[in-house]
């Protein structure tokens, strides 16, 4: 056997073996055992299909919902390996003469260089040719290019030119460490301010989460919720790892239920605007109907956690997350503003509104 300490809890005596015939381990400290996907699914905190995924792509296999059409199964892996190549050039970019605008974007959003590392950001320059040559040189088609979604076919048809030009880039990357899509957000007035990769043979927008690859090894069964890349990676920097955002839509059933494999409570921490405070409410139904419960985090004085926290500081933030509000309480505060509960009147509409929130309420205790 192999012994040695054990990586799901705090020994000094090595306590963790690992029995080489039967591909199985066992900790005699913290009772820990199984096999290798057993191992995968602690150790990386994924759930059993997506660490069989890991392994299997480890290994070079595919899994056997892909093997019916040898043709997509290489597609796809050519398209994360552009992806990935991706990732390193736009990042290269950003640290060159190049992307100084970019770089000078995201110090003056208050990022450390430690924290554009981790996240990989980089910068696609005003060049429309540049990541489709970069590509090429790299031996990748062009009909490999334009299947990830990293450029556009000329209209003539002879031809592909960069998809995103001119904008910090965001890597997207999914639970196994694979980069699968990009958000770019651009460096001038035009629209839109946001342009993310859409729907690739790798990439579900729907499906999909920024940051979900950080936030599940964060050692917490919460997860905040909140709109965009920016307010991820400014609440990151801080501290704070439990956080997503969607990707540029609204919340969906599927990505509801990812959520709800890594944490059993999603704190919702949208815009305090009114179009933010209707995405909270719809958010709200979303988790609720596939039965995970949801609270409000409401932060005064400003628009989102980027600009919260810049003015108030990290602790100030936190006490906002300890404080937030749950989902019921939330739609009862806001009926509440839209009535004058001094008067009778207005007690029996506010009253007639609150009861039909009760009614849908599934939780008797509640």
């Amino acid at each position: 056997n192999m012994v040695g300490l054990c990586p799901f809890h705090g020994e000094k005596t090595p306590s963790f073996n690992i029995y080489t015939e039967s591909g199985s381990f066992y900790c005699f400290g913290c009772g820990a055992g199984g096999d290798v996907i057993t191992f995968i699914m602690k150790i990386e905190n994924l759930d059993y299909v997506e660490a069989v995924k890991f392994l299997a792509q480890r290994a070079g296999m595919e899994m056997p919902e892909n093997t019916y059409d040898d043709s997509l199964s290489k597609l796809r892996m050519r398209i994360y390996e552009a992806n990935r190549e991706a990732a390193r050039f736009f990042h290269a970019t950003l640290l060159s003469q190049r992307g100084q605008s970019g770089l000078n974007y995201l110090r003056g959003r208050a990022l450390s260089d430690r924290t554009i590392r981790h996240f990989g950001l980089g910068f696609a320059d005003d060049d429309w040719n540049s990541l489709c040559n970069h590509l090429k040189n790299k031996g990748f088609s062009e009909y490999e290019i334009y299947s990830a979604n990293l450029a556009f076919r000329r209209k003539n048809g002879n031809g592909i030119y960069d998809r995103f030009v001119n904008r910090v880039m965001f890597p997207i990357i999914d639970l196994r460490g694979n980069v699968i899509a990009f958000g770019g957000r651009i460096m001038t007035d035009e629209k839109p301010k946001y342009l993310n990769t859409s729907d690739t043979p790798v990439f579900k927008k729907s499906e999909n989460l920024f940051s979900l690859n950080n936030a599940k090894s964060s050692g917490t069964r919460t997860l905040i919720l909140c709109e965009g890349y920016m307010d991820v990676i400014s609440v990151y920097q801080a501290g704070i790892k439990n956080i997503v955002a969607t990707l540029g839509t609204a919340i969906t059933e599927n990505q509801a239920k990812l959520m709800l494999r890594y944490g059993s409570e999603i704190l919702i921490c949208y815009d305090s605007d009114e179009a933010g405070t209707k995405a909270a409410l719809r958010a709200i139904d979303i988790i609720n109907n596939v039965g995970g419960r949801a609270r409000v985090i409401r932060l005064k004085n400003a628009k989102d956690p980027d600009e919260y926290i810049n003015k108030n500081g990290v602790e100030k933030f936190k006490e906002a997350v300890k404080n937030a509000m749950p989902a019921t309480e939330f739609k009862i505060s806001l009926i509440k503003k839209q009535y004058d509960v001094t008067s009778t009147d207005g007690k029996i509409l506010f009253i007639d509104e609150v009861v039909n929130i009760f009614t849908k309420l599934k939780d008797a205790v509640e």
